[in-house]
């Protein structure tokens, strides 16, 4: 049995846009990466990464395209806003390699986008120190003070 090839699925934004982000492996995001759409194998755009590390391909309509970046390339299938299956995200993440291997893809929240690699432990982290903040505040307020 043959590992199952699960193609992410996208859903277009206003004006037929695919947007997506370009990160490292540490999730840090890189800043004027070529990116490539092709479909059917031929090239039909690219465009670079702004300082956010995102991108954005116009016009486009439902079908599969691959978008590539370095050493990285995914496949996506892409519908239209009133087509999209729940399951499809809004943004397509490249995430590069380390020192020339290939790097993953697949389609993620916005939200989630925005919180790439560090931030979201960072994010985590917050969380958890806030929470023992207030407990060890909750114990302080407890104990008794004695004149």
């Amino acid at each position: 049995a043959g590992k199952v090839n699960r193609v992410p699925d996208l859903v277009l934004t206003a004006g037929g846009t695919m947007t997506g982000r370009v990160c490292d492996h540490s999730g840090k995001v890189i800043e004027g990466a070529k990116v490539v759409l092709k479909q059917n194998n031929k090239e039909i755009a690219q465009t670079v990464t702004n300082n956010e590390g995102t991108y954005s391909f116009k016009n486009l309509k439902s079908g599969i395209y691959q978008v590539g970046s370095g050493n990285t390339d995914g496949v996506f299938r892409v519908w239209s806003e009133k087509t999209a299956p729940p399951s499809a995200k809004e943004h397509a993440l490249l995430v590069m390699g380390e020192n020339g291997a290939r790097g993953q893809f697949g389609a993620v929240d916005p939200t989630l986008v925005l919180l790439t690699g560090g931030v979201i432990a960072a994010v985590v982290l917050s969380a958890i120190a806030v929470s023992e903040i207030n407990s060890v505040k909750d114990t302080v307020n407890q104990i008794p003070i004695s004149p």
